[in-house]
């Protein structure tokens, strides 16, 4: 009994018969790993290298799938397979790292490449440790944390952080290797190259370790990882919301207000990572194919393209961030500021009312006691003995006045009343 399917890549008519393991488009070659049980549900395979250096490109990616991104060395008959790597930044590190897994036809050996790998260095706090804690607990993944929040190590460490992902256990270091004049010459470029970008501080390092270890199954195997760390540090102006005391007519306050501080911020940058899982059988000849792939990689600008558009993209992002993170501070200052300014301006007129209250009750008790009354006048303010009920001021001159007791007399118009006060002059 034959079948047929749609091939995904060209859309060509695959035929397969029941029992088949392995379907091939007659037209573009792709070749799909066929269910035992769901004949028409096709798996693709991993595409097998031959012999010779080619470009890869990340097939599953929307945004750049088709777009060539490098070349290597692909050992003939093995599977290989182009991706990103998701797990190795964070938010201020390269946010397009990709990756390269070789996997021998028999399944003996397995190597994977990571491009470059720039990361800001994390201090250890516990507050850092309780993400990481999270962060394991939400993967599945054995890769560590150490991946996600990166706090400096050597290149002899980052191997062994390699090493340890493969999960295996009695693990131990059974060779390390020295980095020859070629690899130190690399490292004299990498740190001229950044020190004339302004950074400081810059040094470099080179590991090469081979591991030895047993699988779950009680198989030993051998592990081969290498690195190049490069370390340097810039200066930068960062704003921070701090509490500082103001001084003001109430005393001393301590009040939220943005200082602009001078910090040192340091990176390292990992220009690749290469590890190898083997048998022992199998390591040698693994190792020789691992070499060629190291010494045959090279990037190509559509690489460079696709990691400054997410680099560009990552960097706005944390701009955009920051800068809704220093508004947010602004207003929440404005807001003290003015909550602080309205209690002063009450509590000051409060204080204004109070010094008032007290004049006039001083006013009133001093004119109880003089027996006056006072009036304002258009010059100020004057004062007539209580016996009189009414106190006029002549319009024409103003020292000539007036006083009258009862109601029985009218000034005219020549005169004008004066109004009495309550004792607030």
């Amino acid at each position: 009994m034959s079948n047929r399917f749609e091939c995904p890549k060209c859309h060509a008519s695959v035929l397969f018969h029941q029992g088949d393991a392995v379907a091939r488009c007659p037209q573009c070659g792709a070749a799909y790993k066929l269910h035992p049980r769901r004949a028409a549900q096709p798996v693709l395979m991993p595409p097998a290298g031959r012999g010779v250096t080619d470009y890869l490109t990340v097939p599953n990616d929307s945004l750049i799938r088709n777009r060539p991104l490098l070349q290597c060395y692909l050992p003939k008959g093995w599977q290989y397979q182009c991706l990103l790597v998701d797990n190795r930044f964070d938010l201020v590190s390269n946010p397009f790292v990709a990756a390269v897994i070789l996997t021998a036809p028999d399944d003996s050996a397995r190597i994977v490449f990571v491009c470059e790998s720039f990361y800001r260095h994390i201090d250890y706090t516990p507050q850092t440790a309780m993400l990481q804690n999270r962060l394991d607990d939400l993967t599945v993944s054995r890769t560590p944390s150490f991946f996600r929040l990166k706090s400096l190590v050597s290149a002899g460490e980052y191997c062994d952080e390699l090493a340890q992902t493969y999960g295996l256990s009695s693990l131990t270091v059974t060779d390390e290797r020295q980095p020859d004049e070629e690899e130190l010459q690399v490292q004299r470029r990498a740190v001229q190259e950044y020190r004339q970008q302004g950074f400081r501080d810059v040094a470099a390092g080179w590991a090469g370790k081979t591991y030895s270890g047993v699988s779950q199954y009680g198989q030993r195997l051998k592990i081969y990882a290498e690195t190049r760390v490069i370390r340097f540090m810039r200066l930068s102006n960062v704003r921070t919301m701090e509490m500082a005391p103001v001084y003001g007519m109430f005393g001393v306050r301590m009040m939220p207000q943005m200082v602009a501080r001078q910090q040192e911020d340091i990176f390292w940058d990992t220009p690749y990572e290469i590890s190898m899982m083997a048998t022992e059988e199998a390591f040698d000849a693994a190792y020789a194919e691992l070499q060629r792939v190291r010494q045959s990689v090279q990037f190509l600008p559509g690489m460079e393209q696709a990691r400054a558009d997410a680099m560009n993209l990552a960097q706005s992002t944390v701009m955009n961030i920051s800068q809704a993170q220093s508004a947010s501070f602004d207003r929440r200052a404005q807001i003290i500021a003015d909550t602080n300014a309205y209690t002063s301006n009450v509590q000051r007129q409060m204080a204004a009312d109070n010094a008032a209250s007290h004049n006039r009750s001083a006013n009133r008790y001093s004119e109880s006691i003089r027996g006056v009354n006072t009036y304002y006048d258009s010059t100020g303010v004057v004062e007539a003995s209580t016996r009189y009920d009414h106190v006029y001021q002549n319009t024409q001159y103003p020292d000539w006045y007036a006083v009258q007791e009862g109601d029985g007399w009218q000034p005219g118009v020549d005169f004008e009343e004066l109004k009495k006060t309550d004792g607030d002059y």
